[in-house]
């Protein structure tokens, strides 16, 4: 009236001599007897110690020349997808509706107006929340371009255009970030250790006036080159490199465009990707550098002329009072004064 079933691993089992043995001496089968074939030595060999191997997996990267473009057209939803990140900061779901992307003609002036993707909220410290799309193989883009504007709160990141060579997970450190740019109070590139690197550039970014960047990419040394244009007359020059946030990166495997703040919308009126086996080492660094040194040669000379006023507004307003006191300027008080301390000294 009692039956017991067990189930065992194969290789768990007894010998085959210790199963006649037990047959020979006719035990009633029961969970007593099948407990002491358990309990009798297992045919198994006993595990040797051996290293782990590490499989390294070489990444697949394209190594064919290419241009991409993208004007947001009314097929865009077939080349790019909603989020991935669905959770806030807090690990809370982000509520549905709360972020939301269509096709609009922007801004209402209608000599500035054009059709474009409009990407509308965010969510306070969370990225990859607005659009993305994937690349197989690994892509290794020498320049991207694209043409924006955006509206929000200056202190937070918004209009974010990332690349990784990993999809997101939940953190975005763990995609392996190579290109990272946003704007927080300007325009900025994230480099190595999550740095923000402010753009060197022609102007502000104005409330619907777009605004075009060029990232230019070396992928030898693993660096940005970025130049602006905000006024529509052309890029400035370039005079400075920023490197990738993660060195590690070997190809772009995903792109990711979204907003941190909610209140914030960005706009996006076209987008170029651009992989070119003959511009992946950038040729004009010692020109960036020259440049780079003018610009803070210039800075320095307006900041001294800048001193240099103050010092000659200061100079007649101390004129004017001091002469009628003793006839004597700031200037010649001083000289006067050094001269009193020399002679006590």
């Amino acid at each position: 009236d009692e039956m017991a079933v067990m189930v065992v691993d194969k290789a768990s089992l007894p010998e085959s001599h210790i199963l006649e043995a037990a047959r020979a001496r006719l035990e009633r089968p029961s969970l007593r007897s099948s407990l002491k074939l358990l309990a009798a030595a297992a045919n198994v060999k006993p595990a040797e110690d051996v290293a782990p191997e590490m499989e390294v997996e070489e990444a697949e990267i394209n190594s064919q020349d290419f241009q991409y473009e993208e004007s947001f057209g009314s097929d865009w939803e077939e080349r790019w997808a909603s989020g991935p990140a669905e959770l806030d900061e807090n690990g809370k779901e982000i509520k549905r509706g709360l972020i939301n992307a269509k096709l609009v003609k922007y801004p209402s002036n209608p000599k500035d107006a054009k059709n474009c993707l409009q990407l509308m909220g965010g969510a306070a410290n969370a990225p990859c929340t607005g659009i993305w799309t994937s690349f197989r193989p690994l892509i290794r883009p020498t320049e991207v371009e694209f043409e924006f504007t955006v509206n929000g709160k200056v202190d937070m990141p918004n209009a974010s255009v990332v690349f990784t060579e990993r999809p997101f997970e939940g953190a975005l450190p763990d995609c392996k970030v190579g290109l990272q740019f946003t704007v927080r109070g300007g325009m900025q590139l994230c480099g190595g250790g999550g740095n923000l690197v402010r753009i060197s550039n022609d102007g502000k970014i104005q409330n619907d006036k777009w605004n075009k960047v060029l990232l230019k990419i070396d992928w030898a040394d693993k660096v940005v080159v970025a130049q602006v244009d905000t006024r529509g007359k052309g890029y400035a020059p370039a005079i400075q490199t920023v490197p990738f946030r993660d060195a590690s990166c070997v190809g772009f495997g995903a792109l990711f465009i979204y907003n941190t703040d909610t209140q914030a919308t960005c706009w996006f009126s076209s987008l170029r990707i651009k992989q070119s086996e003959a511009d992946m080492v950038l040729t004009d660094t010692d020109a960036l550098a020259a440049r780079r040194d003018l610009a803070d040669r210039l800075k320095q000379r307006e900041y001294q002329m800048a001193v240099d006023a103050d010092m000659e507004v200061g100079m007649k307003m101390g004129a004017i009072k001091s002469t009628t006191c003793h006839g004597m300027n700031l200037a010649m008080e001083q000289a006067a004064n050094n001269t009193s301390g020399q002679a006590l000294g």
